[in-house]
């Protein structure tokens, strides 16, 4: 089952592990990092999925539901698939990263073009929170 910000949360966590699709945005790229997650895990887990392309026209009122219903999948997930994309700035992903570091959901990809890598890095190494440069590797990860 696949999630979105438009959609209840399930009430209680039933069958498959889920993961939170968190990190940067790619809404015109070929290659959609959340869609090629999702295409490959389908069977395996459930999705919490953040995306929205109207991010940026909400009102007040809609950000807010937004943001609530991520911080509600963040903590329902069982895992946070984190994916820095190395041009995006990615603030948001940025205060994820400190909320979950610590936890041993979190799975940190970000390519060393990634403006904040070597902080990263380094934070992931102290927490042991798993540290992939590609999306390929988080995925062989998965399959474990």
């Amino acid at each position: 089952m696949i999630y979105t910000s438009k959609m209840q949360l399930p009430v209680e966590k039933k069958g498959k592990q889920s993961i939170f699709l968190a990190g940067s945005m790619d809404f015109n790229s070929e290659s959609n990092w959340r869609k090629r997650v999702i295409n490959e895990f389908n069977k395996d887990y459930n999705f919490f999925d953040p995306t929205i392309t109207n991010h940026d026209t909400l009102t007040n009122s809609q950000m807010e539901k937004h943001i609530q219903w991520e911080l509600a999948a963040l903590e329902l997930s069982d895992k946070v698939l984190l994916n820095f994309l190395s041009v995006s700035e990615s603030p948001i992903s940025l205060i994820e990263l400190g909320m979950y570091v610590k936890t041993t959901k979190l799975i940190v990809v970000c390519p060393d073009k990634f403006y904040k890598s070597r902080y990263i890095k380094t934070l992931c190494a102290t927490y042991a929170t798993p540290f992939f440069t590609d999306v390929e590797c988080a995925l062989e990860y998965l399959k474990i």
